[in-house]
């Protein structure tokens, strides 16, 4: 009988736990990037590359897209645009953000969703992790109201050319629809 107590009292303990904390402070949407000495290699799949991003620390990173910098997600094609810390074009910003050592975590929530590799479009790899790919018209500057931006797109895997993809990457499609929300609410969406 006192063990059937001390066990109920630890459900109530628990659940008023729960239904008592306050929402975290971190940021609830938000992309991790961490430079070659943070994640030296991702290995040759998919698998190996999610395994190692999902226990590399998220205070290594070099760099984290807030929901302060994003600009703008653009679900159609899984492309992001956000401020560019370091000047008004790529040349200012560090290699791990365009000479394909840079490595990426995706994070609603607390939860890692997928990462892979950080590359930019017009330099092609191989391997078969997802790739978040620096936008051709950025690197190419085609558009003025570019500057001071970054635009990558999000890819399953590498590719000789990135064309718009449409899924987010993302397994589970409730997690894929509350991102979604997550940005519409911050007006950062484009649909």
């Amino acid at each position: 009988m006192r063990w059937l107590s001390y066990c109920w009292a630890l459900i109530v303990l628990f659940s008023c736990t729960q239904a008592d904390q306050t929402p975290p402070t971190a940021q609830q949407f938000a992309i991790y990037i961490f430079n070659q000495d943070a994640v030296p290699g991702l290995g040759p799949t998919a698998e190996t590359a999610w395994q190692i991003l999902q226990v590399v620390p998220l205070e290594q990173a070099a760099f984290t897209v807030t929901e302060e910098l994003l600009l703008s997600y653009h679900w159609p094609t899984q492309t992001i645009t956000f401020t560019n810390p370091w000047g008004q074009t790529s040349i200012d910003a560090p290699f791990y953000m365009v000479g394909g050592d840079g490595a990426f975590v995706v994070v609603y929530a607390g939860q890692r969703l997928f990462g892979g590799k950080v590359v930019a479009a017009i330099s092609p790899r191989r391997f078969e992790y997802p790739a978040m790919a620096l936008s051709n018209d950025y690197i190419l500057m085609e558009s003025p109201e570019l500057q001071g931006k970054l635009v990558y797109s999000f890819h399953p895997k590498s590719a000789v050319m990135y064309p718009p993809q449409a899924q987010f990457l993302a397994d589970d499609p409730v997690i894929a629809e509350a991102v979604k929300n997550h940005l519409r609410q911050l007006g950062k969406l484009v649909e």
